[in-house]
């Protein structure tokens, strides 16, 4: 009599098993090619996700992030690191595969996801009128005026950290809350990474937004004249704009419109890098001039260029793959909105 075998129960519990291995990397390669593609829809992301979700989200991950001084950053990099070495000596390849997959779901679920969301030029009051080489000739000579007259009145103060991010915190709060109708408390402590603020310096990096702990994280080697624009460009990313331009612009109505002369003068200086060439920097003071150069300084002191190149062809590529077509060059947006919008500049006081 001939025996034929057949298969156990324990051989289908490890088929099920080795099929449910692949729902999680299979979701993410999903994710990430209906995000390329950019299929999500825009109206719904914004007014479900952007302006319902997220900030409930937001707001869990504010107890989290503002719990602890340190940055979770300094725990994730050499946890992961650690993790995706053993991984590979043990050769956990599916294993090494679902962590990945699972990293960039939780980064785009809880965060990523908003830059599908509504463009904030959309949701401005531009006036293209504005936006014309004359007229951003005429803007340029404003901003000069501007960081002339309030290089003289910032003289005076004396930089106040806590007042600082707590002051970019509550701007950038009431710019997005006079923009999208919505107003919710995010993580609001600002720290500085021992791991990344090494690979920010030699990447001419002046700061970041960690998705995965929700915690805004700028360079220890900031200038006081730089910190007020900087860190309400990260509170920018924080409540939701993910968007490099967009950042920048809230940044700057943040700035420009705040009764404080130090924050206004960041802005406009910021502005500048944006504006100037070699006729240009003639319009503005000794002291004005100075201040560019001691950034220029800052960031050419411990940059490495190599470093920096690579660092911007990521940043590149990630931006273009969730549908910010223009990449790193989405930074410079900033000048024609903000001058575009000018008229309207008042109703962000």
């Amino acid at each position: 009599m001939v025996k034929r075998k057949i298969g156990t129960s324990g051989e289908s519990t490890r088929s099920a098993k080795t099929h449910w291995g692949w729902i999680v990397p299979a979701f993410a390669l999903v994710t990430f090619l209906t995000s390329w593609a950019n299929l999500y829809p825009t109206l719904a992301v914004e007014q479900w996700y952007a302006r319902g979700i997220f900030p409930l989200i937001s707001g869990i991950a504010r107890r989290i992030a503002d719990a602890v001084r340190f940055s979770w950053l300094d725990l994730v990099i050499p946890v992961g690191f650690v993790s995706t070495v053993w991984l590979i000596l043990r050769r956990q390849w599916k294993w090494l595969l679902n962590l990945a997959a699972a990293f960039y779901l939780i980064l785009f679920w809880s965060w990523a996801l908003n830059y599908h969301r509504e463009r904030l030029s959309s949701k401005l009051q531009v006036d293209v009128s504005h936006m014309n080489a004359g007229a951003i000739d005429d803007f340029a000579m404003r901003a000069a005026a501007e960081l002339n007259r309030l290089y003289k009145e910032k003289e005076g103060l004396t930089y106040d950290e806590a007042g600082t991010l707590e002051e970019a915190r509550r701007r950038v709060r009431r710019v997005i809350g006079i923009i999208d109708g919505k107003d919710w408390d995010a993580p609001h402590r600002v720290k500085v990474s021992w791991i990344a603020n090494r690979w920010f310096r030699a990447a001419g990096i002046d700061g970041m937004f960690n998705p995965i702990g929700h915690e805004p994280i700028v360079t220890e080697t900031l200038l006081d004249i730089e910190r007020p624009f900087v860190i309400a460009h990260e509170f920018a990313h924080v409540q939701g704009y993910p968007d490099e331009g967009d950042a920048n612009v809230i940044a700057a109505l943040a700035a420009l419109k705040s009764s404080n002369p130090a924050f206004q003068y960041s802005g406009w200086l910021n502005l500048w890098f944006y504006l100037r060439n070699r006729d240009r920097d003639k319009l503005i003071d000794s002291g004005p001039r100075e201040d560019l150069q001691r950034i220029i300084s800052r960031l050419r002191r411990d940059r490495i260029d190599w470093i920096s190149h690579l660092q911007s062809l990521v940043l590149d590529w990630f931006l273009k793959a969730n549908s910010v077509e223009q990449g790193i060059r989405s930074y410079s947006r900033v000048v024609l909105l903000v001058a575009g919008i000018e008229p309207s500049w008042e109703r962000f006081r």
